[in-house]
């Protein structure tokens, strides 16, 4: 036990000694081991060098699922126009036109009618719509968002403009008409206001060429004559197209051949529907002078020779078109001499004008088949603003309507019809069916090869 204490003693003794220095006038007073506190500071230790001062390092909490980068939103598609396309303020052919389009113009598509028959653009910092007949797209539409356009409310007619739904294309499965050939020739109204041709193959309507530039008011065109009737004419036999140039105040009857040879044939103060008889040798059509007051049908010569009248206006009457048989030269022409606008005929020698149609409302523009039995012409017989075009034979019997539309014409082959309706030119076989688009434009001819 002795030895016990001692040990303890000299232990306690020594952790006292290490601990402090003692003075030399204290006496250290030794106090039970049960009242001794032994505290231990221990510096941390290291054998590198000092260096800059780490930061406490923060416990990370859990991680947490990451949500995916937003999609992009995928550009709109892309419509390139296939030729010369004019700019609605609507999807569909009764809206104003607000200008157009050349071929090769490249358009983002912005919306979409019901149907994906117009494309929504953006046209000069406004809301544009074209016709997709007539672009090629790229990329797909099927996310492009459909836009609601109420229609728009019923224009007043007139004779060459009148609103109506735009036609859609039609397809007889058990048709068998092949498409005719050819050359379309029609009208295209510029910016400036002139007027100038151009022409699209329809069995290649991606292509359309320019052509004869007709000036401010080629008679056909002018609205004091209305005669919604097309301003050119093709001779197979002469290989040359017929068109009327001019202004206001004085026209010209021209021909040109392939070789864009032309001849001046006639001048009046307005031409009105020239048209080639069936040999190709001479020219009708109606002349009008002395402010559109003295009016006749005028022959004359293809080189310009030979001009002489016809037939005169009788008292009070006013003509607005014509149509020569390329059979029998019968020359079908348009007067109000009986109250309504009707259809009349003359013999070969201008002579016996007969009464065709007895309607009593507007119809015009008459056109004869290649084989001289029928005659297409125009009426609005169903209602003032329903202008149609109708079939009948060239003595006025079996009149048949066939679809709504202006300026009617035969191809070649007498097979299919070349109309247009509301800026735009189409096509369809002699029974009504297989309507297709050709081209914005108005009051074709078809030409042969």
């Amino acid at each position: 036990m002795f030895i016990v204490r001692w040990l303890l003693f000299l232990f306690g003794s020594g952790v006292l000694l290490a601990a402090c220095q003692p003075s030399a006038t204290a006496t250290p007073t030794l106090s039970p081991l049960s009242q001794i506190t032994v505290t231990v500071t221990v510096a941390p230790t290291s054998t590198r060098a000092p260096s800059a001062t780490v930061p406490a390092t923060t416990t990370a909490a859990p991680p947490t699922a990451t949500s995916a980068p937003p999609t992009a939103t995928p550009p709109p598609p892309i419509a390139t126009t296939k030729i010369i396309v004019n700019v609605r303020a609507g999807p569909g052919a009764a809206f104003a036109i607000l200008g157009k389009l050349p071929r090769g113009a490249v358009q983002a598509i912005l919306g979409k009618s019901a149907d994906s028959q117009w494309w929504k653009i953006d046209f000069k910092g406004n809301v544009g719509w074209i016709a997709a007949d007539f672009t090629d797209v790229r990329g797909g539409t099927s996310n492009v968002p459909v836009i609601a356009i109420a229609k728009p409310p019923t224009a007043t007619p007139l004779l060459t403009q009148i609103a109506v739904p735009r036609l859609r294309p039609t397809f007889t499965p058990t048709a068998d008409i092949p498409l005719s050939g050819g050359r379309i020739y029609f009208v295209v109204k510029q910016a400036d206001a002139s007027y100038t041709t151009a022409w699209v193959r329809p069995n290649n309507k991606e292509e359309i060429f320019s052509d004869v530039t007709l000036g401010t008011a080629p008679g056909d065109l002018n609205n004091l004559l209305s005669t919604n009737a097309t301003p050119l004419d093709w001779s197979a036999r002469a290989r040359k197209l017929a068109y009327v140039i001019g202004s206001d105040t004085q026209n010209k009857l021209q021909t040109i051949d392939q070789n864009q040879n032309v001849t001046d044939v006639a001048s009046h103060g307005a031409i009105v529907t020239p048209r080639w008889f069936g040999d190709g040798t001479q020219l009708a059509y109606i002349g009008y002078d002395n402010n559109f007051q003295n009016q006749k049908i005028y022959l004359v010569g293809a080189d310009g020779l030979n001009q002489r009248e016809c037939f005169g206006a009788r008292s009070g009457e006013t003509l607005r078109g014509l149509a020569v048989s390329p059979v029998t030269s019968e020359i079908i022409f348009v007067s109000n001499y009986s109250g309504g606008s009707e259809l009349w005929k003359l013999d070969a020698a201008c002579g016996a004008p007969l009464q065709l149609t007895f309607l009593n409302v507007d119809t015009t523009a008459p056109a004869f088949a290649p084989d001289g039995k029928t005659v297409a012409f125009v009426s609005n017989q169903d209602g003032p603003s329903q202008f149609a075009i109708y079939l009948m034979q060239p003595d006025g019997a079996n009149a048949r309507r066939l679809i709504e539309g202006f300026s009617p014409v035969f191809s070649p082959d007498g097979n299919w019809l070349a109309f247009s309706a509301n800026g735009e030119v189409y096509i369809m076989d002699i029974t009504g069916n297989r309507i297709q688009t050709v081209a914005p434009g108005f009051k074709p001819t078809w030409a042969g090869e």
